[in-house]
């Protein structure tokens, strides 16, 4: 207010002093001086920038007073929520009473214990399959030789699968005995094995783990020299092996490829029938006389000690053929030998299944086999008569391809 009174008296200053001096015939006197002006114009500049600064208080004032309106009816709007959610609640208070009160109330006394089944239901999964593979060959008056034949082998195998997430078990069995009759009636045994594995891994959504892994081979039957029955060649638990293995297992993204590798297992074989245990069979201590003519049985047990590799591979052909394979080597870098015999065994068992309906499939079955502590004769012809000049392992090879009815569970 100061500065408008200020510049209306210097305005009224200024118009007087022009017009007498025009009046009077006199010249004018040069009162609007540069400094008069410039006083003039920083004071109507500052006359202008008020008004804008006022002009922009009234609108925030304005633009304040609406935003306490609205908050003010958000408050009113949530005070009413919360009181029709409060109600909402009490109503099903009032309901869920209600339903309580109708239910059967339960007898006192412990809680019932939950029934073993249901839980292991709900942690363990089990599938396998079993069937019987038939292979026939009949001859009569063939002229390029053979002799008529039927083969039979019954066979099962299962998993076992207890899969958390920390850690994984897993049995796996496989068995198979089998029988060959031929046309003169002898009767020779084809297939016998009881294989089983137990795995248990460590972190079981990782691709690569920690796993223990134990193994166990036997058969169910006797073998003979065939066509020789007499002679007594393998029984059960004669051999059975047994290996313990630790280490790191790798699988594939789909699980059709795993690999075990164990710098450190151990392997103990067991002989129990004692005429084979006496000759030192499957790499155990034989029995040997003392000097006082003392005879020492043979041991019935032989402990080792390398690495282990265990390889499982499984791929789909096509719609209608699966092949799997399974490589299990061991290597024995602690027993002393004088001779230059591999201390490598390895079982490596080979799977193609054709499926023609859904119980009926071809199966050809390839299996190699290498025990350097399972020995075959040499023989030599000497003077018109073959005789045994040595012992040495060889490659075991089997083969077989025939129909079987397999049920899948």
């Amino acid at each position: 207010m100061l500065l408008k009174r200020q510049f209306i008296r210097i305005l009224l200053t200024t118009i007087s002093l022009t017009i007498g001096n025009t009046l009077l015939g006199q010249e004018r006197y040069p009162f609007v001086t540069p400094e008069i002006s410039s006083i003039c114009h920083n004071t109507l500049e500052y006359v202008r920038i008020k008004r804008q600064l006022e002009q922009q208080q009234f609108q925030i004032n304005q633009e304040a007073h609406q935003l306490e309106q609205t908050l003010a009816t958000l408050n009113r709007h949530r005070e009413d929520l919360v009181e029709e959610q409060e109600a909402i609640e009490s109503e099903l208070a009032a309901i869920n009473r209600h339903l309580d009160s109708l239910a059967p109330k339960r007898p006192d006394g412990p809680k019932p214990k939950e029934n073993i089944i249901n839980i292991l239901n709900e942690r363990l999964s089990f599938h396998g399959s079993y069937g019987l593979n038939i292979n026939q060959l009949a001859l009569s008056n063939w002229a390029a030789g053979g002799e008529s034949s039927s083969t039979g082998k019954a066979f099962a195998n299962f998993i076992l699968l207890d899969k958390k997430k920390a850690f994984e078990q897993k049995l796996t069995g496989s068995f198979a005995f089998g029988i060959s009759h031929f046309s003169d009636r002898r009767i020779e045994k084809s297939d016998d094995k009881i294989d089983l594995t137990y795995a248990l891994s460590l972190n079981s959504k990782q691709r690569l783990r920690f796993s223990a892994v134990a193994t166990f081979n036997t058969q169910f039957a006797d073998g003979y020299k065939y066509p020789n029955d007499s002679t007594r060649i393998s029984g059960f638990f004669a051999p059975a092996y047994l290996t313990v293995s630790v280490g790191p297992t790798f699988k594939s993204k789909n699980e059709n490829f795993q690999i075990f590798l164990s710098p450190l297992a151990g392997k103990v074989t067991f002989v129990t029938i004692q005429d084979l245990a006496d000759q030192g069979a499957f790499g155990v201590k034989k029995g040997y006389y003392t000097a006082e003519n003392q005879w020492i049985p043979g041991e019935n047990i032989a402990a080792s000690v390398g690495v282990n590799a265990i390889i499982n591979y499984k791929q789909p052909i096509g719609k209608s053929i699966t092949y799997t394979t399974m490589l299990n080597a061991f290597y024995n870098y602690t027993e002393k030998r004088d001779d230059d015999r591999l201390r490598l065994d390895f079982n490596w068992e080979n799977n193609l299944n054709f499926t023609i309906t859904k119980y009926i499939k071809t199966l050809l079955f390839i299996h190699l086999k290498y025990d350097h502590n399972t020995t075959f004769p040499v023989y030599q012809t000497i003077d018109d008569e073959e005789v045994v000049v040595d012992n040495i392992p060889k490659l075991q090879f089997k083969e077989s391809l025939g129909i079987a009815f397999v049920h899948t569970f």
